[in-house]
């Protein structure tokens, strides 16, 4: 309740604090509503992300235990054990990651982008699904972290991948704008509809969830992305039209500027 006085006298500037106190006790209980149904959401998620999963390798385990299938069956079953599996890892691992960029940042050291190009290069080859891969540096040098720039973008590229069809192009660049770093990554693939382009660094948030699930997408990467770039005091953008593909632009800090000095120039 607010008092809304209007006595022009004492009483008035009394009734004022008291209003001005209100709101923000009213603003700290719907931020803390906020957090909480932010974590039950995070939770409910990340327990239907590991359920999934687990039924399969459950059922496929009782069947490889209970019957005696024929080579092929037991093949498949494997198979689909080991897909899930590796799921399982995957996810598990990105976790790991969002929660260590949460307590802990990253120590920025200025770091070469032709080595951090060449690493993930090699690590994304087997995931590119026929597509050509481009990818320039310029012979351009950021102030980050050269591990977590690496999975930055063998997770920007992945996903470019998982969105494309064979044969089409994914380039990878990085040029200097503005006193600082961008690194675009862009894709001719699927594009991503603008109603859901907003929520898509949410973590475990995918936009076709069945799809995602088929490729071993647990709706993790972008959210490790965007924390990254966010640890290295720089900022995750998206651009995308249905049909026609998707840019993602990454803002880093350049060797002689600090992620403090970043992060006052662009708001994360």
């Amino acid at each position: 309740m607010r008092t809304r006085m209007h006595t022009g006298d004492e009483l008035e500037i009394l009734s004022q604090g008291f209003d001005q106190m209100a709101g923000a006790v009213q603003d700290k209980v719907e931020a803390l509503e906020l957090s909480v149904q932010q974590r039950d959401d995070f939770v409910g998620a990340f327990t239907h992300e590991l359920k999934t999963p687990m039924t399969g390798i459950i059922g496929y385990a009782d069947l490889l235990r209970s019957m005696q299938p024929d080579p092929e069956e037991q093949r498949e079953a494997a198979g689909a054990i080991f897909h899930e599996a590796q799921r399982l890892e995957a996810l598990s691992g990105k976790l790991l990651q969002l929660m260590g960029l949460g307590e802990h940042a990253p120590q920025l050291v200025p770091v070469q982008l032709d080595s951090v190009f060449a690493e993930a290069r090699r690590a994304v080859a087997p995931a590119l699904n026929g597509c050509i891969l481009t990818m320039q540096s310029n012979g351009l040098t950021v102030q980050g972290d050269a591990d977590l720039l690496c999975d930055l973008v063998i997770n920007l590229v992945t996903n470019a991948a998982k969105a494309s069809t064979p044969g089409s192009a994914i380039a990878v660049c990085a040029e200097q704008a503005d006193g600082s770093i961008r690194l675009t990554v862009q894709d001719h693939g699927q594009g991503i509809p603008a109603d859901k382009l907003p929520r898509v660094v949410e973590p475990f948030y995918m936009v076709d969830k069945s799809r995602s699930r088929r490729q071993g997408g647990s709706g993790l990467g972008l959210a490790l992305c965007s924390r990254i770039a966010q640890a290295h005091g720089g900022t995750l953008a998206m651009e995308s039209e249905l049909g026609k593909g998707t840019t993602v632009t990454v803002t880093l800090p350049a060797p002689n500027q600090t992620a403090a000095e970043l992060a006052q120039e662009e708001p994360v």
